[in-house]
């Protein structure tokens, strides 16, 4: 099918540099998980304590340190920003793509390892992901890494790949914890048993190089457990590894249809085009019960956990987009399928308008950058869509790729000021200038507590309803109870604050007669506000 088209690797390589790595620094670093991430990778450069993570200049055992340790290298190289931080994820993302190509290329052939890639870089999920400086897709790309050495082992019986299984399962485990093996253990059994293939599974399950994987992950773990003990096992193993299954961090989205939906858009733009999955099955069937095997393995053990997000299963993207790969490879007839495929991806294209025109409607500042950005994205869902009904296949991919990188282009460069300050706290730098407010501690809700610290390096404390508000325990003060807040705020003639909006009603409610509290900036849910004595 591309065979004669010698540009197409050239315009994927292309397409993928700009998508992952232009417009960078378009946001600043966002609340709640990105600062983070980029705080503790920080504390740990400064303080040196590159074996324990820091967050608020103490220990913290959220995530083991792998994603800490790239951050900090990133910081070394190309010092501490926006663009240093996302720079590890992006960089990530794309080894993620190289290796699904020749992994592909390996294992299948050199078309469907094209079309693989084409499809899981322009994913939605994926890209986001890779644009975010937080761990998810550092530990993704070493789980999927370990799954390709153990199916290439699988086909060609080479010990060189059970090495790489041991080497990237041990860097998975460093990510994120017993995750990083579990995953591709529950992969691995299911589809050996599904195979039938009892002597594979004996050979794999006994073989010598599951020492090194305890050799490689294990010795941070001893180190932190003899170091912090009883702190270290609970805190790490049971509340952020045992309870996120047990309990829901985020009672919201802990519903049975958060994780199909997310499939469904975290694979788009491509997502109708799974309507054509299953097309050469017979020729591809070991291959497709591992595909198979991987993806439900992964959306079925988070299905299951009551703490969700969207994240969590994007392990089992590039399984799906293999399996797209390998439906989409040698098309040499018309397929009705490809046909209604195209009629739904133009009525998509000239529905998006109006829900966009809508939106963009309710937030005027946002309109130039959200109508902008749908017209773009409505043209190329229309013209491959065309491009479907006319049986042209290669030129809807095409097409599709390149309006995915025109849309994130357009989005990228479009964000306005107004967007910006509703998800970041960069702005408070020049706030606490111009109040003159240095070294004073400023009053954040628990969304904007780590933004507003790594950007000011002030004081800052959380106001809650809750005296536990974080799900991980923080060294900061917290003010629940109306007491004390009026205690905090009574003696002091102004304090700053960054507050949600129901935390702000509170804050006028109970300073209604006695302090002025004049709004500084209020973006969508995110208020700043200067509280002083009347």
């Amino acid at each position: 099918m591309f065979k004669k088209y010698y540009l197409f690797p050239g315009f994927i390589i292309l397409g993928i540099l700009l998508l992952y790595f232009v417009g960078m620094n378009s946001m600043a670093l966002t609340d709640p998980d990105e600062v983070f991430y980029a705080e503790t990778a920080r504390e740990m450069l400064a303080h040196k304590s590159f074996l324990v993570p820091l967050i608020f200049e103490k220990p913290q055992f959220e995530k083991p340190p792998l994603f800490y340790w790239l951050i900090l290298l990133s910081f070394k190289a190309f010092g501490i920003g926006t663009f240093a931080a996302r720079f590890v994820t992006a960089f990530c993302g794309v080894i993620g793509l190289l290796g699904t190509y020749l992994f592909v290329k390996k294992v299948l052939n050199k078309e469907i390892s094209l079309l693989s890639t084409l499809i899981l870089a322009a994913s939605a999920l994926y890209f986001g992901m890779s644009r975010s400086a937080i761990t998810d897709i550092a530990f993704s790309v070493m789980v999927i890494f370990t799954l390709y050495a153990f199916y290439t082992w699988y086909k060609f019986r080479k010990n060189i790949f059970l090495v790489l299984f041991a080497i990237f399962s041990a860097l998975a485990v460093l990510a994120k914890g017993p995750a990083g093996i579990i995953i591709p253990l529950f992969v691995i059994l299911l589809f050996l048993l599904l195979s039938k293939d009892r002597r594979t599974l004996k050979s794999f399950i006994f073989n010598r190089w599951w020492w090194l994987f305890l050799f490689l992950a294990l010795p941070w773990y001893i180190y932190v457990s003899l170091k912090y003990g009883k702190n270290f096992m609970c805190e790490f193993f049971i509340h952020n590894n045992w309870h996120r299954i047990l309990y829901a961090e985020h009672r919201g989205i802990d519903r049975w249809h958060f994780y199909p939906c997310v499939m469904l858009w975290g694979i788009f733009p491509w997502t109708l085009y799974l309507l054509m999955v299953g097309r050469h099955f017979k020729k591809y069937k070991t291959d497709y019960l591992f595909l198979f095997c991987w993806i439900g393995t992964v959306f079925f053990m988070f299905q299951c956990a009551h703490s969700k997000l969207a994240s969590y299963i994007l392990p089992l993207f590039p399984a799906v987009a293999i399996s797209l790969g390998i439906s989409l490879s040698s098309l040499k007839r018309k397929y009705k399928r490809l046909m209604v495929i195209g009629i739904l991806y133009i009525l998509s294209g000239i529905g998006l308008l109006f829900p966009a025109h809508f939106f963009a409607g309710e937030y005027p500042d946002l309109y130039l950058s959200v109508m902008s950005s749908a017209c773009v994205l409505a043209l190329t869902l229309i013209i491959s869509g065309v491009f479907l009904v006319s049986n042209r296949l290669r030129g809807a991919l095409f097409t599709t790729f390149a309006g995915f990188v025109l849309f994130m282009m357009v989005l990228s460069f479009g964000v306005p000021q107004k967007l910006e300050t509703a998800f970041c706290d960069k702005d408070m730098v020049k706030i606490i200038s111009e109040y003159n407010y240095s070294n004073r501690p400023v009053v954040c809700s628990k969304m904007y507590v780590r933004g507003v610290y790594f950007y000011t390096r002030n004081p800052v404390l959380v106001i809650d309803s809750s005296p536990k508000p974080f799900w991980s325990e923080h060294p900061l003060k917290i003010i629940s109870s109306d007491t004390e807040i009026i205690e905090f705020f009574t003696d002091k003639d102004l304090v700053l604050c960054v507050l949600d909006e129901g935390d702000l009603r509170r804050i006028n409610k109970i300073f209604k007669e006695k302090r002025i509290n004049t709004i500084i900036s209020q973006n969508f849910d995110r208020s700043v506000i200067a509280s002083q004595r009347r």
